[in-house]
């Protein structure tokens, strides 16, 4: 008769609970691999009514650097390539040398929406709007319109009377359309400006409403907004902002994904088709400076990633992921590694070294996709640091199991889990106080969640050492989480990430019996 598994061989149920793990893992990589079904958009509506272009998608480039300077030469290979998907690009800005976009844009046959970025500076307020009619004059042939202003309402950087003389000031000097940009709530909150402007650029990006939109419910969100604002503005529409991003943090039901983002699109150009609306899609290339002001998901809103290849196609399938067989090495990697672990350790049971070495698959896996998630989230050296000592924490935590295992390598241990407490403290913190634009840091601490908050104290091993710091630390993790997951209660990584900071923290507080 076999043992019931609560009272199999500890090691036994170690290798269970990291088999477990290691299955759900490649079937999650499996089937992301997987191509998925989507809308098709016939040949003749594949292609974009107008895209924002931001030429900011290389190391180290962004429009917050003053004195940063795009050649001409860029320019003009950018929007060569995008004449090839689009008929329009949007500016939101004619520094930094923006202003050859519209010269350029028209060898290419592309016409432009000329931006005038409007903040708080009044004198470069007056600088930038003046160079931006005089862009529009010139090339009044190429400029479909021009934007006076880009959410300046909604930052709180003029009041809607500011605005109001800045458009009627374009109105007065130039003989293009003139027009503001804002999301849509804030043209209800100010729809008097309707009557200051030739037609109002709304955006409209559900997965950034207050109640965040799932994918399932997006396109019919953005037809009741276009509905609402035809009635309330009595003006003429352009969606400004549309589109999904491909990457970074869920909120409430809208998850971020190449899938979703595809998915999004496809059926907003078919809507777009049906309806007759006219829009402008956010955003040409990825920007990875953004992600210092949004997280993660401001980087990834781009139909081409920042290398200038397209990120999904207009008609077929389409697969989340890539992989080849990049996961299967990673996870023998990980096993080899685990074998050369208890050798060094001198682990004689065959079966407690059979059991570490399948744990090394699950550590592989976890440590491709842990710097994956850190070369696309890490927007400095600093959270490269900060990030990267958790995550050789919890690796260094798995390594040194069959050393401690054996009264060896305590102090290393102590230092690891010190690292790794601190860094769940920190993660659980600050989502509880500034949550909007951070990561559910989940990859980071699976692995001693696996390992030691659910396999070792299943398995009744007593490794984890006490640490004075140790229940601040894990009462600080557990209340930041359960508050971010409050803030955020319909969201499944919310709820996820706060259950894992619970398990994860009873492993170092609940007292286990002697090891074997």
């Amino acid at each position: 008769m076999m043992e019931p598994l609560n009272r199999a061989p500890r090691w036994a149920r170690y290798a269970l609970v990291h088999l477990i793990a290691l299955a759900l893992i490649a079937f999650w990589i499996w089937r992301a691999n997987q191509p998925q079904p989507l809308a098709d958009v016939p040949p003749d509506q594949a292609r974009l009514q107008c895209v924002s272009y931001a030429p900011y998608y290389r190391p180290g480039e962004s429009p917050l650097i003053p004195d940063f300077q795009v050649s001409r030469e860029r320019i003009d290979a950018d929007l060569a390539r995008l004449a090839r998907i689009t008929d329009c690009v949007r500016l939101y800005s004619v520094d930094q040398g923006l202003y050859a976009v519209p010269e350029l844009a028209g060898r290419h046959g592309l016409k432009v929406l000329v931006g005038a970025w409007i903040g708080g500076d009044l004198k470069k307020n007056d600088i930038e709007l003046t160079q931006a009619i005089a862009l529009a004059n010139r090339h009044r042939d190429v400029v479909r319109g021009l934007i006076v202003g880009n959410e300046v309402l909604l930052r709180r950087e003029q009041t809607e009377d500011a605005m109001r003389r800045y458009i009627e000031r374009a109105q007065r000097e130039t003989e293009v359309p003139v027009t503001y940009a804002d999301v849509w709530e804030f043209w209800l909150k100010h729809r008097s400006l309707a009557a200051s402007v030739d037609f109002a650029t709304v955006h409209i990006l559900p997965y950034w409403e207050d109640e965040p939109r799932a994918i399932d419910d997006a396109i019919t969100h953005v037809t009741a907004v276009m509905d609402t604002m035809a009635a309330e503005l009595g003006k003429p529409l352009l969606i400004g902002e549309t589109g999904w991003p491909s990457l970074g943090k869920q909120r409430d039901g809208a998850r971020p994904g190449l899938i979703e983002q595809a998915r999004y699109l496809r059926e907003f150009l078919l809507a777009a088709q049906a309806r007759g609306w006219q829009y402008n899609v956010i955003e040409a290339y990825d920007q990875p400076w953004k992600r210092l002001l949004e997280g993660t998901v401001g980087g990834y809103w781009g139909v081409l990633d920042s290398h200038g290849h397209a990120k999904f196609g207009w008609h077929g399938a389409l697969a989340a992921r890539d992989d080849g067989a990049t996961p299967l090495t990673a996870g023998a990697v990980g096993l080899a590694l685990g074998v050369l672990i208890v050798l060094a350790a001198r682990v004689r049971r065959s079966g407690a070294a059979a059991a570490y070495a399948l744990s090394g698959a699950l550590a592989g896996l976890i440590g491709w996709l842990q710097w994956e998630y850190l070369s696309l989230a890490c927007r400095n050296p600093a959270e490269w640091l900060a990030m990267g000592a958790v995550a050789l924490a919890g690796g260094l935590a798995w390594a040194l199991l069959p050393f401690v295992m054996t009264g060896r390598a305590r102090a290393a241990m102590a230092f690891a889990v010190r690292v790794l407490l601190f860094g769940l403290a920190t993660g659980g913190l600050l989502l509880a106080v500034d949550g909007r634009y951070r990561d559910f840091p989940f990859l980071l601490f699976v692995l001693p969640t696996v390992q030691f908050g659910l396999a070792a104290r299943w398995a009744g091993f007593d490794v984890m050492p006490r640490l004075p710091e140790a229940r601040v630390f894990t009462l600080i993790a557990v209340a930041g989480s359960v508050i971010a997951w409050l803030v955020d209660w319909r969201n499944p990584q919310a709820l996820g990430w706060a259950l894992m900071a619970a398990v994860l923290a009873a492993a170092y507080l609940q007292k286990r019996s002697a090891a074997d």
